[in-house]
């Protein structure tokens, strides 16, 4: 990854931009590269026309842990697995949302580590319609990743007004900022703990939900962020302009 990470950085010209602010200090200092901050943008208010993803995997509303995004291990959804079990949580079910058809021997270890728990549902990769409903009716929305940058799954949920239980790294932090339900990469225990909260204190936790809509709105619409393109561009016209 860091090889890759410098080759990257290296060959790409003069400008560069990056959607974490960890990676803009990160590349300030060690290849002493200027960087722009442009986070990644999403759609707020979107109409959904069909939810029969719903029906079929025999979920209600609210009534789920969401995970969605590639199954590989930085991202943790073993650990996931395994807390939302060791919670003893059976009035939710626990939902993984995505694939990886690079590594099927992990599909399998994850799905081994769910066998005989009816609550803890597979999807496969989810697109369009079936991805928003997702999002939209799921109680938390869960990213317990070891590695991240600023996750889209992250903001799409936060979009739909989600309670978000969240590694404390510093990805997710710029996300959220102290909006979430917290827990150590993994670490089994911390993220128990954490889907037990949301389970016995739901309705006190859902104007978490309500601010990270707010907070999307403010910081990560289309409108804002383009605009951050177009002040980019025209700071390097100017620049260009100048030499």
């Amino acid at each position: 990854m860091k090889c890759l990470e410098r080759v990257s950085i290296r060959y790409c010209g003069k400008y560069l931009t990056s959607v974490s602010l960890e990676q803009v200090e990160r590349t300030e200092q060690v290849y002493h590269k200027h960087c722009w901050y442009i986070p990644t943008a999403v759609n707020i208010d979107l109409v959904i026309t069909d939810e029969s993803v719903m029906d079929r995997f025999g979920l209600e509303y609210e009534g789920y842990y969401l995970y969605l995004g590639r199954l590989v291990q930085d991202k943790n959804p073993d650990y996931l697995i395994k807390a939302f079990i060791a919670s003893g949580v059976t009035d939710r079910k626990l939902v993984i949302a995505g694939s990886n058809d690079t590594d099927p021997d992990y599909i399998s270890y994850l799905k081994g580590l769910a066998k005989g728990y009816d609550n803890v549902v597979f999807t496969g990769a989810v697109y369009g319609d079936d991805k928003e409903t997702l999002l939209k009716h799921c109680a938390a929305f869960c990213i317990p990743s070891t590695i991240e940058g600023l996750a889209i799954t992250l903001l799409e949920a936060m979009s739909y007004g989600r309670i978000c239980i969240a590694s404390d790294i510093p990805a997710n932090k710029e996300g959220l900022d102290d909006n979430a339900i917290w827990v150590k990469a993994e670490d089994v225990e911390t993220l128990k703990d954490a889907i037990l909260h949301v389970n016995q204190d739901f309705e006190v936790l859902k104007p978490a939900g309500l601010n990270n809509y707010m907070r999307i709105k403010e910081l990560f619409t289309w409108s804002k962020v383009a605009q951050q393109y177009m002040d980019m561009v025209n700071e390097i016209m100017s620049i260009e302009g100048n030499e």
